[in-house]
C-alpha cells in the first residue's frame, strides 16, 4: 500500500485548524459549560476568551463632563462625547473607536476603583484611568482664558421610562492644574515609540 506521506500532513493539519476553529468558536458561547471541556479535560486545548455575546449587557451610558475653574470661581459644565457615529464599514474596520474605547475603559476602571475605595480619593487619583483622563483635559481640551484649573465629572444615565431619563453622578475629580502658557507645549513634544 502506497501512502502519500504530503497528503497525510495536509490532512492532519487541516483537521487540527479546523477542530482548533470549532473548540475557540465553543469557548466564546455565553454559557461557560465548554469552557471545563476545553480547559480541564484531557486534551486542554488553548482556546482564547472572547466572549461575543456579553452575558450583561450595558443599560446605561456613560458621560464625561469637564469645566474650567478661573479665580476660584468654576465655570459651567461641558459634555465631552464619549462615543461617536459609527460608519457603514465600522462592522469590519473601525480604527477611529480607539480613542473612545479608550476614554471608556478609563471611565470604567476609575468607577470601579471608586466603588472599592469608598470615601477615599487617594486610590483613585493614581489609578491609570484618572491619569488619563486628568492628561486628556489638561493638554486636548479648549479651556477659558485664564483658567488655571479643571475639573471633570463622570455621570451614568439610563432610561427608566421612554420619556425620562435617570441621571446618576457617580464621582468628580479633584481641581487639576492646568499647564501655563510657558509650560512647554504637549504637542510639539516628542512622541514615545
Amino acid at each position: 500500500m502506497n501512502v502519500n506521506v504530503e497528503r497525510v500532513k495536509t490532512a492532519a493539519v487541516t483537521t487540527s485548524l479546523a477542530a482548533w476553529l470549532v473548540a475557540t468558536a465553543a469557548a466564546q458561547l455565553p454559557e461557560t459549560r465548554f469552557d471545563n471541556i476545553l480547559w480541564c479535560g484531557k486534551l486542554r486545548i488553548p482556546t482564547p476568551n472572547w466572549r461575543f455575546f456579553g452575558p450583561n449587557p450595558g443599560v446605561k451610558d456613560c458621560h464625561l463632563l469637564y469645566r474650567d475653574i478661573t479665580d476660584g470661581e468654576p465655570g459651567e459644565w461641558q459634555e465631552i462625547p464619549v462615543t461617536r457615529d459609527r460608519p457603514w464599514y465600522a462592522l469590519a474596520w473601525n480604527a477611529r473607536n480607539r480613542s473612545p474605547k479608550a476614554l471608556f475603559d478609563a471611565i470604567q476602571g476609575i468607577r470601579s476603583r471608586a466603588a472599592a475605595a469608598g470615601s477615599e480619593l487617594a486610590p483613585v487619583v493614581w489609578s491609570p484611568g484618572y491619569r488619563l483622563l486628568s492628561g486628556y483635559i489638561q493638554h486636548h481640551l479648549p479651556h477659558a482664558d485664564g483658567a488655571s484649573h479643571s475639573q471633570f465629572l463622570l455621570m451614568h444615565s439610563y432610561l427608566t421610562a421612554p420619556e425620562h431619563r435617570q441621571i446618576e453622578p457617580f464621582f468628580v475629580s479633584e481641581e487639576i492644574s492646568l499647564p501655563t502658557a510657558e509650560a512647554a507645549n504637549p504637542e510639539s513634544l516628542p512622541l514615545a515609540a
